[in-house]
């Protein structure tokens, strides 16, 4: 359950943005890695080893789960049994795998290769794409088929905004006639969610503003809002944990945490030697939302 978007600025190119959402407070480590000889900067979740992020050739990933009643149940299943600690989430696993790559192109075709679901963004300064990905499920065997995808070079006078149901693949994700309440309910969220950023992400003027435009809890219904916020946490509850934004041109990271912790060394991140870069944004900055929406 989360928002990614994406616009181009004239004078950086791309910008990525995602709110995360999760039914656990995670706890999230930001890691630099130079397997292969290429550095990736990427956050990882302690509890699942979901990751995303951005490498040395300025090439990012952002993504938004489709395949709902995974990643609803991910973090449960990193509790069970005596080999927790084994449990690794495969789209994190096939996102890290694709941060290898030189251009979006090339981490397009890895994302396809290791069939990855869900919306998912692949920038860098001048190029942005947008894949849509699925395992289609049987109505009648509940069985899931074969991969099926599609993507999009997006323009960069478009703006892009998924959550979690398919536009392209409108069978993907929440479905208004699931049998399933829950599901139903998570449906009318993820089209809210997706509207209101789409109306927001109009208005963003300055990359710094990108954050705020996914910030939105004008909604009293807190689970239409793109950020969603609970006064319970419990594991049908799925609510922002915390929001990531990827300058792809600068090759830096930024991550605000909202209901999650946070572990990092910044000294050895962002040392002389890097080729990316790591900021973490204060959450007070969320107080001034009202003041800059229009």
């Amino acid at each position: 359950m989360c928002v990614v978007a994406a616009k181009y600025f004239p004078e950086v190119g791309w910008v990525g943005v995602k709110n995360r959402d999760r039914n656990y407070k995670p706890t999230v480590h930001i890691k630099q890695s130079w397997r292969k000889n290429v550095e990736r900067l990427y956050l990882w979740d302690e509890k699942t080893k979901y990751s995303e992020g951005v490498n040395e050739y300025g090439v990012a990933i952002l993504s938004a789960a489709t395949a709902v009643k995974t990643d609803e149940k991910e973090g449960d299943k990193s509790d069970q049994g005596s080999n927790r600690a084994d449990f690794y989430s495969p789209d994190g696993r096939r996102i890290r795998s694709a941060l290898f790559a030189k251009t979006p192109e090339e981490a397009l075709a890895k994302l396809i290769e290791v069939e990855i679901p869900g919306n998912t963004l692949v920038f860098n300064r001048e190029t942005c794409i947008l894949l849509e990905g699925s395992f289609p499920v049987d109505p009648d065997t509940g069985v899931e088929g074969d991969y099926v995808y599609k993507h999009r070079v997006i323009k960069q006078d478009q703006t892009v905004v998924r959550t979690n149901h398919g536009i392209w693949l409108p069978k993907a994700g929440y479905q208004l006639d699931s049998e399933e309440e829950d599901h139903r309910k998570a449906r009318i969220s993820s089209d809210a969610r997706m509207k209101r950023t789409r109306a927001l992400i109009k208005q963003v003027e300055d990359p710094d503003e990108m954050m705020q435009c996914i910030s939105c809890q004008k909604n009293k219904n807190k689970q239409l809002n793109p950020l969603r916020t609970s006064k319970t946490h419990g594991k049908r509850i799925m609510v922002t944990t915390g929001q990531l934004m990827i300058c792809a041109s600068e090759k830096t990271m930024h991550y605000r945490p909202i209901w999650s912790e946070i572990e990092f060394k910044y000294t050895k991140l962002d040392s002389v030697k890097s080729k990316t870069y790591f900021e973490v944004v204060s959450s007070r900055k969320l107080l001034t939302f009202k003041e800059w929406e229009k």
